[in-house]
């Protein structure tokens, strides 16, 4: 998690905003080198987007506060009023400018925040810093509860979750010419999950040294392949927010046509993996969809027919169901006249098992038939036969839970 990097401070506590679990974080990092970010398309925008879009176009953040059980959306001028104080008290306790200060805000729409809670909440959190700023210092030797308030990175995974039932983190690394440059991240979503050219609330750090501008081309990428081909229920969250810092603490050579692809490929499998967990705490899920599909005309087509079948609710429920319908991928796959998809050159395999060649049902054995749809992580492929292009989708089923989730949920 973070503190596997020199120079990042996170901590998560519970403050009041939710009933009992931790509600409220923050990532710090004093000598940040570069920031960057992706953000939601909805057209309804929580204040602490429009906050943090607004500092990070100008400044790099050096600093996130982060709370989750309130998505502070839909909340009107009073919203904007709360994440301008909330980015003031944690400026003035960490000693740096309220524009270096980002806000994430994460659940339900339509209420105020609890600004007492969450004013408590801030002190408790980073009055260390105001108080005892030699805990910053690298060679300052801090003891256990000293350490834990502020190098605590599971707690801060654990804090950022809402109707997830479990933290989702990621840290890989990989040489990069002679320097072992590492990428750690974490996420959170269970519902509300269908990203455009944004996340949920995702966050990152690396300790490669990279410039601004390059460095939001890495995320928008790793986006682009990732989070915007997960979907839980294909429903865009006002809140979503990605962001991405760096360290600096690692040169590399980003004229390297080698080591830009070594470190692309390293924030993109974080990002997969990030959004794959995900898909597997999807609200009420019991098994995780990918759908693999190869041999497009174009890749627009293969991700447009990709989303199409991860998010066909009869698609998923058939494999909540363990239902051999294979017959609901292939019109799912077939439905956006879009696309350009010849069904008499298309195969279609589940788990391996090849349902249908070029127009044609396989003959299956019944114990084949009874095979389908049993593993936790069901692959679905389909090789279209008409070009060169790929792509993939993630998802889940949909299962009773869902529904029991989301009608409890206020």
């Amino acid at each position: 998690m973070f503190t596997v990097l020199k120079g990042v401070f996170t901590n998560g506590i519970h403050c009041g905003i939710k009933k009992k679990k931790r509600d409220l974080s923050f990532i710090y990092i004093p000598n940040v080198y570069a920031t960057a970010g992706v953000f939601t398309k909805n057209k309804m925008v929580a204040a602490s987007v429009v906050h943090t879009k607004k500092c990070i176009k100008s400044n790099n953040l050096k600093a996130v506060i982060i709370n989750s059980g309130n998505a502070n959306a839909a909340t009107g001028r009073q919203g904007e009023l709360d994440v301008k104080e909330t980015s003031m008290l944690a400026a003035d306790y960490l000693g740096v400018n309220r524009s270096e200060i980002g806000v994430a805000s994460t659940g339900i729409i339509g209420k105020t925040l609890n600004m007492g809670a969450l004013r408590l909440g801030l002190d408790n959190l980073l009055s260390i810093f105001k108080e005892k700023p030699d805990v910053l210092n690298p060679d300052k030797k801090l003891n256990d509860d000293i350490l834990d308030s502020i190098r605590n990175g599971k707690s801060t995974a654990d804090a950022i979750l809402t109707t997830d039932l479990v933290e989702k983190t990621t840290t890989r690394t990989v040489m990069i010419g002679k320097k072992s440059i590492t990428v750690t991240g974490m996420t959170k979503g269970s519902g509300m999950i269908a990203p455009n050219m944004a996340t949920t609330l995702l966050f990152l750090v690396t300790d490669a040294k990279i410039p601004k501008n390059i460095l939001q081309l890495y995320l928008n990428k790793a986006i682009n392949r990732s989070f915007n081909m997960l979907s839980v229920d294909t429903d865009t969250s006002t809140n979503d927010m990605g962001l991405l810092f760096s360290t600096g603490e690692h040169k590399i050579d980003n004229e390297s046509k080698e080591a830009r692809t070594l470190f692309q490929e390293l924030l993109t499998d974080v990002c997969i993996d990030l959004a794959k967990k995900i898909a597997m705490d999807g609200e009420g899920a019991t098994k995780m969809i990918e759908v693999q599909v190869k041999n497009a005309q174009s890749v627009l087509d293969a991700k447009k027919i990709a989303l199409n079948v991860v998010n066909s609710p009869l698609v998923k429920t058939a494999v909540f169901g363990e239902d051999p319908n294979w017959g609901r991928i292939v019109a799912a796959a077939c439905k956006d006249p879009s696309v350009k998809i010849n069904p008499n050159k298309m195969d279609v395999s589940i788990d391996g098992l090849t349902v249908y060649s070029k127009g044609t049902p396989v003959t299956l054995s019944d114990d084949e038939r009874e095979s389908m749809f049993k593993t936790k992580e069901v692959i679905i492929e389909l090789v279209l036969g008409i070009g060169t292009s790929s792509s993939i989708s993630w998802g889940c089923d949909l299962t009773h839970g869902y529904i029991d989730i989301n009608t409890e949920y206020s």
